[in-house]
């Protein structure tokens, strides 16, 4: 399903997975614990996470597609996560979730199965002027590797004392 649109659903048992390697499940969990997928699609990701937390968490997303967005926003609902903030939005070239003007929000679980070898990741961005400084330390991802990309703005998203987990191509 959304195979046409470069869209994939993460299967359930990837997305057990990847909530057992954050340890999100033996993690002291509260409401003010946060979750974040950047290309969060229809939101089973973050679901299956927010899951295995051991308390309520709170829930963060952006998505690209409109329509897939809104089927995110409704999942988050239908799942009791009707607080869930899902965003829609290129993440790379305009983040959502921001601290004051700029700078990027900071979590502290970020979890993606970003689109793979995305080749368009820097339409609309100039990212040797990237504001929300994603590519200062470890340089610029060549312009075909929109798989480096995300994984750059998702350290930048993490806490210091965050943990992150994603799906990569080899």
């Amino acid at each position: 399903s959304g195979k046409s649109k470069g869209q994939f659903y993460t299967p359930a048992e990837v997305s057990r997975v990847i909530a057992q390697v954050i340890g999100i499940g033996e993690a002291q969990t509260t409401a003010q614990t946060t979750v974040y997928d950047p290309t969060c699609g229809s939101g089973s990701l973050l679901l299956k996470v927010a899951d295995e937390a051991a308390a309520n968490v709170t829930v963060y997303g952006q998505e690209k597609d409109a329509a897939t967005s809104g089927l995110a926003r409704m999942n988050m609902i239908l799942h009791g996560n009707a607080t869930a903030r899902i965003a829609q939005g290129n993440t790379l070239t305009s983040p959502r979730f921001l601290e004051g003007n700029e700078a990027l929000k900071t979590f502290d679980y970020v979890v993606a199965n970003p689109p793979f070898s995305d080749k368009a990741w820097m339409t609309g961005l100039d990212p040797g002027f990237d504001v929300h400084e994603r590519f200062s330390a470890f340089g610029v991802p060549p312009a075909k590797q929109g798989d480096y990309a995300y994984l750059l703005h998702i350290v930048r998203s993490l806490r210091s004392t965050g943990k992150g987990a994603c799906i990569l191509p080899h």
